[in-house]
């Protein structure tokens, strides 16, 4: 026994498809009834599942709030900044200044003791 048909119009050689009743010649494109006795069942369907992978975040979509996320950070950091800038030129003055004040007290301190002893 052939796994193959006679095609009515052309008599060309056809191979029946699984899980159909009728199909087109592959020669001449009749329409062609499957025999009976060549009639297969369809294979089974298998439907792959796939995991679903985290999808890739898109620059366009998230930049509104990664960038509403890193807010704080920045201006926190932006007042680091600037009390670093004012920091680094208030101390070097203060001490200028504490400096100074120490060595007038030394000098109007002790002037009075060098006059003293002038007269």
């Amino acid at each position: 026994m052939t796994d193959t048909f006679p095609c009515p119009a052309c008599g060309a050689p056809n191979n029946p498809e699984a899980g159909r009743t009728q199909m087109a010649c592959s020669y001449c494109g009749a329409n062609l009834t499957i025999p009976a006795a060549l009639r297969t069942a369809a294979p089974p369907k298998v439907e792959k599942t796939t995991e679903r992978a985290a999808p890739i975040p898109s620059l366009e979509k998230e930049a509104p709030d990664l960038l509403r996320k890193a807010q704080p950070i920045a201006i926190r950091a932006w007042n680091a900044y600037a009390y670093w800038t004012w920091i680094r030129r208030a101390l070097p003055t203060c001490l200028v200044i504490i400096l100074i004040g120490i060595c007038l007290c030394v000098a109007f301190g002790v002037l009075p003791f060098f006059l003293n002893l002038r007269r």
